[in-house]
């Protein structure tokens, strides 16, 4: 397994890199399937994902972050097919915000040289210039657009929809029931990539691909990353335990420890200081799993009892004042959204950093500044 540290956390995973260029070479010769990457936040997906299409030949690559596309039908059609002629029309990136237009689209005719996807675009301009445009024709008509465009030229694109479940978004507009009806995932010119870090949620929806769970790194994977950023130590078996393998967790760890040479206080100043890389990983990702749950005031005190023991639903339920049946239900949200799993009668975090990070602020061990090595003495004992 090979490692590449950048400014950005940048790490190659040879197996899942593998799995991918084996799946687009068997797409070029006429087959291939739709593959899913799933797994915990900030595991390397996204890596993965834009490593395998900078490498992909004689394919389209066209790369597509739904946190950042717009997901209302109307201008998610638009700009769906104006990344999808933005890659294949290979332009600059400095012209890339012309393609979110569809009056630029409407003048790219010449250049796409297919009447069958070009008429895809006037069917989008001809539905918007409606009161009322139809959703689903919309949105089926901007993923019908590479393989189209693909038939006419030639080519095959490899289309890759990271944080896949914001696509689930389109559900909540009245005229599309199921979003994932809308696409024909077995077109012959265009395949599809999914990468999400909902992994329950994506195993249900996604009948038509395979899918993978990118599992954090062994223990001797995680000590080659750590070794590579802080030499030959025996610090890096501890920060092995300490982020779990990892892998930002690992490197952050790992440079913090090359200034302060202590692995369990590099990990909680990086951890419990504010602004620090892992403070903001937790915390986000405590967001990013709220936002996906409902009834947060409850999921906020049952993420603090079970971060600070391990316990059963009984035991849970008598210490935030509830009865059985009624936890059992926010448990079951939490696990929903993959914060939680139980494990025989016990019920633990997917994510033992984030536990420790909800434990310690929840106990007060939340810093603006530079702890003091007693301050971080006392928080050693609570790991």
């Amino acid at each position: 397994m090979k490692y590449l540290a950048k400014k950005e956390v940048v790490f190659k995973r040879e197996y899942y890199l593998d799995l991918l260029d084996k799946n687009t070479n068997s797409f070029k010769a006429g087959a291939g399937k739709n593959i899913a990457l799933l797994g915990s936040r900030k595991s390397g997906k996204t890596a993965i994902i834009k490593e395998h299409l900078k490498n992909a030949k004689d394919v389209v690559p066209v790369y597509i972050d739904l946190e950042k596309i717009s997901l209302n039908p109307e201008n998610f059609s638009v700009e769906l097919i104006g990344n999808v002629a933005y890659n294949f029309l290979k332009k600059p990136l400095k012209e890339y915000k012309k393609f979110l237009l569809l009056e630029n689209l409407l003048k790219a005719e010449n250049e796409l040289k297919s009447k069958n996807a070009f008429s895809l675009i006037k069917a989008v301009e001809n539905e918007l210039l409606k009161i009322k445009p139809d959703q689903k024709l919309l949105v089926e008509s901007a993923f019908d657009f590479a393989e189209r465009l693909g038939k006419d030229s030639g080519r095959k694109f490899i289309i890759a929809l990271d944080n896949f479940e914001n696509l689930l978004d389109l559900n909540n507009f009245s005229q599309i029931r199921d979003i994932l009806s809308v696409i024909n995932f077995e077109a012959e010119n265009a395949r599809y990539i999914a990468a999400s870090s909902a992994i329950r949620e994506s195993l249900a929806s996604l009948k038509n691909f395979e899918c993978y769970e990118i599992k954090n790194l062994e223990k001797k994977e995680a000590i080659e990353l750590a070794e590579s950023i802080i030499g030959k130590d025996n610090a890096s078996e501890e920060i092995w335990a300490l982020g779990q393998g990892h892998p930002l967790i690992t490197i952050l760890i790992s440079k913090r420890y090359n200034e302060i040479k202590d692995a369990k206080k590099s990990f909680l100043i990086e951890l419990l200081q504010k602004n620090n890389p892992i403070y903001n990983y937790c915390n986000d990702s405590l967001n990013y799993y709220y936002n996906r749950a409902r009834g947060q005031t409850l999921l906020k005190i049952i993420l603090k009892v079970v971060a600070n023991d391990e316990l059963r639903l009984s035991e849970i339920a008598k210490k935030i004042y509830r009865s059985a049946p009624v936890t059992k239900s926010i448990i079951e949200r939490l696990m929903d959204v993959d914060v939680i799993h139980k494990k025989g009668n016990k019920f633990y975090f997917t994510d033992n950093v984030l536990r420790l990070w909800i434990k310690l602020t929840s106990m007060g061990y939340e810093f603006d500044e530079l702890p003091d090595d007693k301050i971080l003495d006392e928080a050693v004992k609570e790991l």
